[in-house]
């Protein structure tokens, strides 16, 4: 094998071998010889080209790293304590690090996808990513396993966005939604399949494992992504806004850190909860001032004065709350009222990984009917998934539930993909960095919000920290399924708004 450096950036090939891919423009161009009539047809007659494919494939194998790990890593943390000699308070930074430093670095992917190509920089970090995922498998104390982590979040933050511009920029706006549900799957199925894998590894392996699988992963990814992956079109005079980051590195970690409290307390401390709250959303508003007003901001949040783009980004937020807030509540329900441990947690979840293998279905019905009319379909199924569970009694069969969560990932796969589709065809091909980018944020800090919500819920409706108390009955869950009914009428609402904006002149 040859010792030539790895050209991350794309400039030239190395000498000895093949030319590196086309730069985007090309490949979106090319779309593997369509014919100029298909070209003309509407997205339901063209072709996905074999190269978007391909190169598909390969960035989801990074969105399927960073989607599991995080799963992984929350089933082992009691074992990682304990053989570490650490608090389990203090483990818990593992995770909540790894979080912190993921919304860090976030939003710099627009700004760092401009600036050397969204392809240079997927490369980069995967390469990040595996050697972090290497050090916290070696970490000899929790205090390096804690900085690795964080270190292994910051390069989990721009991985997931810098892999769906590259996807948006090769697939075209046609293509969008079909090539899109490919990383779909990796952001369903990594949280479904991650407490099963997790559970396994503790028990047959060590929790070390958690992160030694990363290795091998992301080795093929590298060697995969230096064959396919197009490096990306640059714009090496683009200013880094020093005061945005500085804003929004206040303001994410700050929300984050507030409704993570809230879960953890149940409502209590409120002014530990209230101030990072205030903090956060003072910092979050000088950010998007700030972005209308500077010529070149860290993101830009213009787009979000389009209806289409701000009714997607909406849907996009409830999405996450639904979504994992909904993960949350099942895998408690399962472990505190019918006492499964993990593994048997992860088997019960069949279902809505089931019901989430229509993915590649919803991406083919948001390129031909569009992200709106798709999304709103499964914000009604979401919603007629919660109704029978709001009502479960004690010992219901398990085949209701098992038809409850199959309906409920239909219904997730055709809200989160379509709803983030749409807005990505909102924009102009150099706006998708920052489109990108600002969806993401909204998913996840979504994501962030549906979990502290659901298990306060919880907790008030059993009017105890249920976690700690180790079981509880069905009844107890009746109030955070309707409150998951509610929410799911609130994205039924965002979806019929981003339906109504469809097809407005976009606003420049």
């Amino acid at each position: 094998m040859s010792s030539t450096p790895v050209d991350l950036t794309g400039d030239e090939a190395a000498p000895g071998s093949a030319a590196g891919p086309p730069p985007i423009s090309e490949a979106a161009a090319a779309e593997d010889a369509t014919p100029p009539d298909r070209q003309e047809a509407g997205a339901d007659d063209q072709v996905v080209g074999r190269h978007v494919w391909l190169v598909s494939g390969v960035v989801v194998v990074g969105a399927f790293m960073t989607q599991l790990d995080g799963a992984l890593v929350n089933v082992g943390l009691a074992t990682v304590a304990q053989d570490l000699g650490a608090s389990l308070s203090t483990a818990q930074w593992i995770v909540s690090g790894y979080l912190l430093a993921l919304v860090i670095g976030l939003p710099l992917c627009g700004w760092a996808s401009r600036r050397i190509g969204a392809g240079s920089l997927w490369l980069w970090v995967l390469t990040g990513f595996t050697v972090t995922s290497a050090l916290c498998a070696a970490a000899p104390d929790i205090g390096s396993l804690v900085a690795a982590r964080a270190a292994q979040g910051f390069a989990g933050g721009l991985l997931l966005p810098a892999g769906q511009t590259i996807i948006a920029q090769v697939s075209g706006k046609k293509l969008m939604g079909r090539v899109m549900s490919t990383v779909g799957m990796a952001l369903v199925l990594g949280p479904a399949l991650g407490p099963t894998v997790g559970g396994l590894l503790i028990a047959h392996a060590s929790w070390r494992w958690l992160f030694l699988v990363n290795i091998p992963v992301g080795v093929v990814g590298l060697w995969l992504g230096r064959r396919l992956i197009p490096r990306g079109d640059r714009a090496p005079g683009s200013n880094f806004d020093l005061t945005g980051f500085a804003l929004i590195g206040v303001a994410l970690p700050a929300l984050t850190f507030a409704v993570s409290w809230s879960s953890d307390h149940h409502g209590r401390s409120l002014p530990l909860i209230a101030i990072p709250l205030l903090v956060g959303a003072v910092a979050l508003a000088a950010f998007v001032r700030r972005g209308r007003r500077v010529q070149t901001p860290l993101l830009n949040t213009r787009l979000l004065t389009r209806r289409v783009f701000a009714a997607a980004a909406a849907s996009s937020f409830l999405a996450g709350v639904i979504q994992f807030g909904a993960l949350v509540i099942w895998a408690l329900y399962f472990q505190l009222a019918r006492g499964y441990d993990v593994v048997e947690t992860g088997l019960a979840m069949i279902g809505f990984a089931a019901g989430a293998a229509v993915l590649p279905v919803a991406g083919r019905l948001t390129d031909r009917f569009g992200g709106g009319p798709v999304s709103l379909a499964g914000g009604l199924l979401t919603t007629v998934a919660f109704v029978p569970v709001a009502l479960l009694p004690d010992g219901i069969d398990m085949i209701v539930i098992e038809g409850c969560l199959f309906v409920l990932g239909v219904g997730n796969a055709l809200s989160v993909v379509p709803s983030s589709t749409a807005a990505y065809v909102a924009v102009e091909p150099a706006q998708l960095p920052d489109a990108v980018t600002m969806i993401n944020v909204f998913l996840r800090l979504g994501g962030a919000v549906g979990a502290a919500l659901l298990v306060t819920v919880l907790s008030w409706s059993a009017g105890t920290d249920v976690t700690a108390a180790g079981s509880t009955g069905s009844a107890t869950f009746h109030a955070p399924f309707w409150c998951l009914c509610a929410l799911s009428g609130l994205f039924v609402a965002s979806a019929s708004w981003l339906v109504a904006s469809t097809g407005r002149p976009a606003r420049r």
